[in-house]
């Protein structure tokens, strides 16, 4: 079983990174197409150094799967980069400076050892601290992905939104990189031949190399069905268009100055409020603002403000001190102009009318 799900991993991942750019010819297809052959290769030198003697016979081969992990994470981000918008540039080649690095110390270490072995190096100490740096190096790239996937996506439209689960999925393949990671150097750090039998090893030694190939290969079967889902995926093109950074900032700024207005000056208590009031208070143009709820805070203005005006509402209702207020009254002191247009959203958006939800509260209370 275990030596067919390797097999069956190099095959899928090897033939999806071939294929992938023969769907389009283009600078993100080529990054993905080499994740894709990267931890192809890297499930095959597994295999290879798993249940073959090529460990013994050449056991320098053993660091190449160990370059592939230290390669594996910054393609990943860069292309998670490149398809929101944050297109490559020459500076971001210092992501492999610490895979370089790591390459030409086991180089030195491998020719400064004329005795090293698979025996010698598996379980040594300097194998450990190989392994402990690999999980802190992925882990480290795990939330550069994350910090930068959690900034770029405010600023999707709700059309580039669709898309949105592919960067989850290439968030969730970084993070199972670092859970791998983890597992082997766990594995390494406290499977100690002193206390546990041959058996008992060789099973832990299976159960990690089963949740590896599992793990990873579970990441390509999603990828494939993300690209049958959606094909646009595979087109090369990135799911937002290039953001400046000044426009990101413009952006947040503005967002910030709104979130300020609506909870701490309470804004949308002002029942002559719209849309130019509000973009005033801001100061921006109507359309800004408008583009800022819609494709932004995903609501238009009037879902916005009807939002806070109805959680307002909800609070007045249940606010024992205010049992005398009449519902216009409630309508009026949440923002809103009329009782008619209270009754009509408030239901809207809790399915009650506010005295069906206030006798429905209170009932729940007691």
């Amino acid at each position: 079983m275990e030596v067919g799900l390797f097999t069956w991993g190099f095959i899928q991942c090897f033939v999806v990174g071939v294929l992938i750019p023969v769907v389009k010819r283009n600078r993100n297809n080529y990054w993905l197409s080499s994740i894709f052959i990267a931890t192809a290769f890297n499930i095959l030198f597994q295999y290879l150094l798993r249940f073959t003697d090529l460990k013994y016979r050449n056991p320098e081969l053993l660091a190449l799967p160990d370059a592939l992990d230290w390669l594996l994470p910054p393609l990943v981000l860069i292309y998670l980069q490149n398809i929101l918008g944050d297109f490559f540039e020459p500076k971001k080649l210092r992501y492999f400076i610490p895979p370089l690095l790591w390459m030409a110390c086991m180089l030195l270490y491998m020719l400064t050892n004329p005795a090293y072995s698979f025996d010698s190096y598996i379980g040594s100490a300097f194998h450990a601290f190989n392994l402990s740096l690999l999980f802190f190096w992925k882990c480290s790239i795990g939330y550069t992905g994350y910090m930068f996937f959690k900034k770029r996506v405010m600023y999707l439209t709700k059309k580039q939104r669709v898309l949105i689960a592919w960067p989850k999925i290439l968030l969730f393949f970084l993070f199972i990189l670092c859970y791998i990671a983890l597992a082997n150097t766990l594995n390494v750090l406290l499977v100690d031949p002193a206390y546990l039998n041959d058996v008992v090893r060789e099973k832990i030694r299976i159960l990690v190399g089963l949740n590896y190939v599992v793990f990873t290969c579970s990441i390509i079967l999603i990828t494939i069905y993300f690209a049958f889902k959606y094909p646009k995926i595979l087109t090369g093109n990135p799911i937002v268009k290039q953001v400046e950074e000044a426009d990101i900032m413009e952006v947040e700024a503005h967002r910030k100055t709104l979130v300020s207005l609506i909870e701490d000056q309470k804004i949308y208590l002002n029942t002559e409020l719209n849309e130019k009031k509000l973009a005033e208070a801001i100061g921006i143009p109507t359309h800004s603002l408008s583009r800022l709820l819609n494709e932004h805070m995903g609501k238009s203005f009037s879902e916005y403000i009807n939002h806070y005006r109805i959680e307002e509402a909800k609070r007045l209702l249940l606010d024992k001190g205010k049992d005398d207020l009449t519902a216009y009254a409630v309508a009026v002191d949440s923002g809103f102009r009329s009782e008619s247009v209270f009754y009509v959203n408030f239901k809207k958006n809790t399915g009650y009318t506010p005295m069906q939800f206030k006798k429905n509260m209170s009932s729940k209370a007691v």
